[in-house]
């Protein structure tokens, strides 16, 4: 353990003097950058060319302790699949230094890191899971595209979480936590490696924690992003079953793998291009939700630690381990992303909500469609009313209807019209909403207007389209014969509060539910 402490402490010193010598030396060339999109938080310009010395430090010191043998002071980590990864490597972190320095489009840096799945693939570092000796079998074709995706998907992972100060080196310091666990004792190459890289990260830290000084960039981002994805890879056979083969990663990357998964969904939803920018990543919502940036990555972090541990415990090979592991981590996304409120899965939810809502929702609409029947062929006031009562009853607190004077006058109004507005209650919703539908007759003339009440606070479980359309238009039927007939037997009104302004009658119908 002497060794890995002594790799540690000579990257974190080599990887912050490099850091903090990049950085002066942008400023003094301009090469620092303000915010130009909504989505930067940074006020000030600040360069993006942390992933220099991330990736100067990580690549001399491997090289240098690579030719120390094995008398030397360390146990030499060389071997041909690091030697590879490093070199693929090197070409994603040019493409994203050109990036950060003069722009490259998205889908160049999608189609390099494409290449560099594959490169990994034809050098034997890959998902091992399927079957690639089989005669005439195509599985090899599946363990392909595994390796593209997952390669693709941590690049762009880490890529997508660094959005505020800290937050991207800090959650890939997590997870190499579990990639050391595995390979400690038995792959010496890919512990060192990921010991270089963690004191390269924590160096660059140093001067990326809020208040930043210095971003990472998409040269950090995608060469960071590609190591940690080859170093898994190059540790396939060391998980287990095949099962834990894909857990362990999965679980040890679920934070920034989740912000990719929500950021795509939400995008789809939306009707977005999948390749868009938003500012609606989880450390974007957390500051909405009124967290300072550092309170944002400490809750980050947190997570994080919370994953990476639980990936630990895959290891073990009794399958016991699955259930428990399982539940924390869906649990703290389903809880988390709840609490993020996102509107998107939102509508996601409604869509897919229980039977019971459902069945309502149902019940609701054919009890609209039936009163509505009725309105047509009533020409009674209070049938007018109990036939409301019936189909709104389930879904509303309340309505009241109030008929325009000059229609009552136009049209001659007989008795019993004591008064020119009807109403009834059921419901006492603290926070109510308010809907107001105007009636018109077929001609275009003013009739009156039907007051909706309903709970602000409970989602609505009936097709909105039926009452302003069916009901209101049978409703107007309604009102139009019963001014042409009228009933002569008197009704039992009941004089109650208005919600109408006090200069109107209003008669209220007492009707028990």
């Amino acid at each position: 353990m002497l060794a890995y402490a002594t790799e540690l402490f000579a990257s974190v010193v080599s990887s912050s003097l490099l850091t903090w010598g990049i950085r002066n030396f942008a400023r003094h060339r301009g090469l620092a950058k303000g915010p130009h999109s909504f989505r930067h938080i940074h006020k000030v310009p600040i360069p993006r060319l942390g992933g220099v010395a991330i990736f100067t430090t990580f690549s001399v010191l491997f090289l240098l302790y690579s030719f120390i043998g094995p008398n030397g002071l360390l146990t030499s980590p060389l071997n041909g699949d690091l030697a590879r990864i490093l070199g693929i490597a090197t070409a994603l972190f040019l493409v994203g230094l050109a990036d950060d320095l003069i722009g490259v489009p998205a889908w160049t840096k999608l189609l390099v890191e494409i290449a560099g799945g594959l490169g990994l693939y034809l050098s034997g570092i890959r998902f091992d899971f399927c079957d690639t000796h089989v005669a005439g079998s195509f599985t090899w074709l599946i363990c392909l595209f595994a390796t593209i995706g997952w390669v693709v998907l941590i690049c762009n992972a880490i890529n997508l979480i660094d959005g505020i100060d800290g937050l991207a080196a800090g959650a890939a310091l997590f997870s190499m936590a579990t990639i050391f666990a595995v390979a400690l004792g038995t792959r010496p190459g890919v512990a060192n490696s990921t010991v270089i890289l963690a004191g390269s990260l924590l160096g660059f830290l140093i001067f990326n924690f809020n208040p930043a000084s210095i971003f990472m960039g998409d040269s950090g981002s995608l060469f960071v992003g590609f190591l940690l994805g080859a170093l898994v890879l190059s540790e396939q056979p060391k998980y287990g079953s095949n099962l834990r083969g894909i857990l362990v990663p999965l679980v040890c990357f679920a934070l920034p793998l989740t912000d990719v998964a929500l950021s795509l969904l939400r995008r789809f939803l939306n009707g977005h291009s999948l390749f868009g920018a938003d500012r609606e990543h989880i450390h974007h919502k957390l500051l909405d939700l009124g967290l300072s940036q550092r309170q944002a990555v400490g809750v980050l972090y947190a997570v994080s630690a919370l994953f990476s541990i639980s990936s630990l415990f895959l290891l073990n090979p009794s399958p016991v381990a699955l259930l428990p592991v399982a539940g924390v981590v869906l649990l703290t996304i389903f809880f988390g992303v709840r609490r993020l409120k996102y509107q998107e899965f939102t509508e996601v939810m409604r869509a897919l909500e229980p039977s019971k809502m459902k069945r309502k929702r149902v019940s609701n609409n054919i009890a609209i469609r039936k009163a509505a029947v009725g309105l047509q062929m009533t020409r009674d006031l209070k049938t007018i009313a109990i036939l409301l009562e019936t189909a709104l009853i389930n879904e509303f607190d309340g309505f009241a209807v109030d008929v325009s004077h000059d229609f009552l006058h136009e049209h001659r109004a007989p008795q019993p019209w004591p008064s020119h507005s009807f109403a009834a209650h059921w419901g006492h919703s603290q926070e109510r909403l308010t809907i107001t539908l105007d009636l018109k007759a077929h001609g275009g003339s003013f009739i009156g207007e039907l007051i909706l009440f309903h709970n602000a606070c409970t989602p609505f479980l009936v097709r909105m389209e039926l009452v302003r359309g069916l009901l209101r238009s049978s409703l107007v039927t309604a009102l139009q014969n019963s001014l042409t007939t009228g009933s002569r037997r008197p009704l039992p009104f009941t004089l109650g509060e208005s919600h109408q302004p006090a200069s109107m009658e209003t008669q209220h119908f007492d009707f028990q539910s």
